[in-house]
């Protein structure tokens, strides 16, 4: 059994983000999986983009998909940002590996391989 220090703690930034069916989806896979996690709602209002940022590097979560009105303006917050979202213009995925933050994009991948 997993404690809770094990448990992997990700979420969403939006705005508005309460119709998000990413909680539900990403929990599902987890469970499937055997994986102790939690998947949070963060609304995150435009203008609280970077102190919202800054608080989730503090706290240590470890990753967050991006969605509107954030995936453009969330590129100058990162530390580092993946070839493939620098040229889309667009991050939705950040990973967060001891206070550094990487943001890369998965939309595209995801939209070719279902073609």
């Amino acid at each position: 059994m997993s404690s809770p220090s094990d448990t992997i703690r990700l979420g969403i930034f939006g705005w508005p983000v309460e119709h998000s069916k990413s909680p539900e989806m990403h929990l599902a896979a987890a469970k499937a999986l055997g994986i102790a996690m939690t998947y949070e709602r963060f609304a995150v209002p435009p203008d609280e983009l970077v102190s919202a940022v800054e608080e989730k590097r503090k706290e240590g979560i470890r990753g967050f998909n991006v969605t509107l009105p954030h995936k453009e303006s969330i590129i100058d917050l990162l530390d580092e940002v993946d070839s493939r979202a620098l040229a889309i213009g667009a991050v939705n995925t950040v990973i967060h590996e001891a206070g550094y933050l990487v943001g890369h994009n998965t939309d595209a991948p995801g939209l070719v391989r279902s073609l």
